[in-house]
């Protein structure tokens, strides 16, 4: 099978992901400024990162998961599911 790896960082799939991010910080009443107080950043890494202007790599994604109470299992499956149905 040949497939070629993409460029996440303006992706469909990117794109899923972030979204999926944005909706749990909001479910779980996190604002961008209380994330970014959890996770010692400021508040503008965290604009940057949902509006896609920024990536994560692996280690900060856990990080950013456990920040607003996720479950990184949870989210890939949602990720894997969303890009399933298209």
């Amino acid at each position: 099978m040949n497939k070629r790896l993409s460029k996440s960082l303006y992706s469909d799939r990117w794109e899923q992901l972030l979204g999926i991010l944005k909706r749990i910080r909001k479910e779980k009443g996190l604002t961008q400024v209380e994330l970014a107080k959890i996770l010692q950043r400021p508040q503008s890494l965290i604009a940057k990162i949902e509006a896609g202007e920024r990536k994560l790599d692996v280690c900060q994604f856990l990080d950013y998961v456990e920040a607003i109470g996720g479950n990184p299992t949870d989210i890939i499956q949602e990720l894997l599911g969303s890009t399933a149905a298209q």
